[in-house]
């Protein structure tokens, strides 16, 4: 949902990408959309996008879903409780999105509340709900330790 999540997607497909044909282009807001549709219109295997600015391109008709095989969410509890549900609605009902059957789309999140879940049923079919350890819950794995850290003035 947010461009420092996109730059970090991008950095790891561009590192899992390497070696082969696969091309991935980045696109979020708050800067000059020219670059991004320059690398764009050169072709990509994997679009990386925030919500708002690809919906910015799907309706100046620059991108459309017709072809789009895999939509991943991540951070997908964000995404659909912290303000971005319309937007994703808005994405999974395109008159271009291919219909739930046709298409595979995967949601990742370190918490999924029941709520998410349940709002999360209208983009998967079928969906399978794979949990490690507690939803929402810490590890046991995981040792957390603090340091009393004293600045002292010389």
């Amino acid at each position: 949902p947010t461009r420092e999540l996109a730059l970090q997607i991008k950095e790891e497909a561009r590192k899992f990408a390497s070696g082969s044909i696969i091309k991935s282009v980045v696109a979020y807001g708050g800067t000059s959309t020219g670059f991004q549709l320059s690398k764009l219109f050169q072709g990509c295997n994997v679009l990386i996008a925030t919500p708002g600015r690809l919906m910015d391109f799907v309706e100046k008709g620059k991108v459309s879903f017709e072809e789009l095989r895999y939509l991943v969410l991540d951070e997908a509890d964000r995404m659909l409780d912290m303000g971005f549900l319309p937007e994703m609605q808005r994405i999974v009902n395109h008159s271009t999105m291919p219909p739930k059957d046709k298409r595979q789309t995967l949601m990742f999140s370190a918490t999924f509340a029941e709520t998410v879940q349940h709002l999360a049923l209208d983009f998967l079919k079928d969906y399978l709900f794979l949990a490690i350890g507690i939803v929402g819950g810490a590890s046991s794995d995981v040792k957390q330790s603090f340091l009393k850290v004293f600045n002292l003035l010389i």
